[in-house]
């Protein structure tokens, strides 16, 4: 979450455009639910 939160400052503060910052905020979502899974998985065993 801590990319997420640094990488939308960057768009708040001009230094990505919304556009620019798409492709990354996709990628970190997906990683996020991938993470969320593996944690899930691991507490059942």
């Amino acid at each position: 979450m801590e990319t997420k939160t640094l990488l939308m400052l960057t768009i708040k503060l001009n230094y990505l455009s919304s556009e620019e910052a798409n492709s990354t905020l996709s990628l970190i979502t997906e990683i996020s639910k991938m993470l969320t899974t593996l944690r899930h998985r691991i507490l059942k065993s």
